[in-house]
């Protein structure tokens, strides 16, 4: 049986649990179904909720319950213990105030951006920007070990990395990437032609449905719904989303985002049931997350293997745009290897390449070295 210190503990860290996957849910809403009209309220919602959650979570009972958690504890209480004490720790050097400002101004950029994307109006974003650099920079003074801000934000996701050693991974990949994007370059470009003549956005949506579900994914533990920027998020074991979008005369845009998001859906739908509402109940970090999106985006979804069974049920979809296209031309198109200027439309080779860009940038702009306006 259980005891007492137990019970309490995860009594306690499943409200926080709750009061944090409501919040989560609203952030749902908001980029997925909340009408214009709602932004500034759901901001104020959004900085409620978690406030309260985050006051909820460094009570100083929290704290005691941890000191007095000891004993003949079972592996994975045990693992508990260590991981409530290391984001304890964490979270309570950061003030409450400051999480429900920092959730309501980040509700209001969302909102901003959705509307200054599709207008490439950097001028309406930019002071939003500046601003939430600015609590990005608060944030990591919080943390004034870390050898660099950005620590303050690798070591939250991926414990266990620094700067430091996320720079020394990247430069080895630089040195082999670099080369070897110059060198397809250089070659004749493989046609993406097949994938640009204009695919209805619902029968692109319903070929992917059938495709995830054959992964594993399970349609009474989740749903997918459209989005501005595809991404999964949690509410509790039995309830995994995920989001797609689409594009006309894309037809990978769709068919990738959702293979995509249904691996970081997969993975989380694996964890134990026995987990739910506690810290356990989530992926081990953000790059073991990614490992398993893009394992079932890239090494599955665009394998030969894949397309040599899928691709007649695809073309029997599409048949005016597909009927004259082998599957070696399709094949060849979804894996075309071309620079670009966004992330999530990247291949395979180029992708990381992105990534480290990012990186690069982000450490510039907390470190001030960088301002938005550049």
């Amino acid at each position: 049986m259980e005891n007492v210190t137990l019970h309490d503990l995860k009594t306690r860290l499943t409200e926080v649990s709750d009061l944090s996957n409501v919040n989560y849910l609203l952030g749902w809403d908001q980029s997925t179904y909340m009408p214009e009209g709602g932004g500034d309220a759901r901001a104020r919602q959004m900085a409620l909720l978690g406030r309260l959650a985050h006051e909820r979570f460094i009570d100083p009972a929290i704290g005691r319950l941890l000191d007095s958690a000891n004993g003949d504890l079972s592996e994975d209480d045990a693992a508990l213990i260590r991981l409530v004490r290391r984001q304890y720790e964490r979270a309570i050097r950061v003030p409450a105030a400051f999480v429900a400002e920092m959730e309501a101004h980040l509700a209001k950029t969302y909102n901003a951006w959705t509307a200054a994307r599709p207008a490439n109006d950097f001028a309406r974003m930019r002071p939003l920007l500046e601003r939430t650099l600015e609590f990005s920079r608060r944030y990591a003074a919080f943390f004034p070990h870390a050898a660099h801000p950005i620590d303050a934000f690798i070591e939250e996701g991926d414990y266990g990395m620094t700067a430091e050693t996320v720079a020394r991974v990247f430069a080895e990949l630089r040195a082999g990437l670099v080369p070897l994007v110059s060198a397809i370059a250089a070659a004749p470009p493989i046609s993406d032609q097949p994938l640009r003549r204009g695919y209805s956005g619902d029968a692109q949506l319903a070929f992917g449905l059938p495709i995830i579900r054959a992964f594993g994914y399970d349609f009474a533990r989740g749903r997918q719904d459209l989005t501005h920027h595809p991404f999964m998020t949690k509410f509790s074991n039995g309830d995994v989303r995920i989001t797609t979008r689409f594009r006309e005369d894309d037809l990978g845009d769709a068919l990738f985002s959702t293979l995509h998001e249904a691996g970081h859906a997969l993975y989380e739908q694996g964890i134990n049931p026995a987990y739910d509402g506690l810290p356990l109940d989530s992926g081990t970090s953000n790059g073991v997350h990614e490992s398993q999106s893009r394992l079932w985006e890239n090494l599955v979804g665009r394998s030969e293997g894949f397309w040599t069974h899928t691709y007649p049920s695809l073309q029997t979809a599409f048949p005016t745009q597909l009927s004259d296209v082998s599957l070696d031309q399709f094949y060849r198109a979804i894996n075309r290897v071309q620079p670009s200027l966004v992330r999530v439309d990247a291949d395979e080779v180029t992708y990381n390449l992105h990534v480290m860009i990012r990186f690069d940038l982000e450490m510039q702009l907390l470190d001030g070295r960088l301002s938005i306006a550049d």
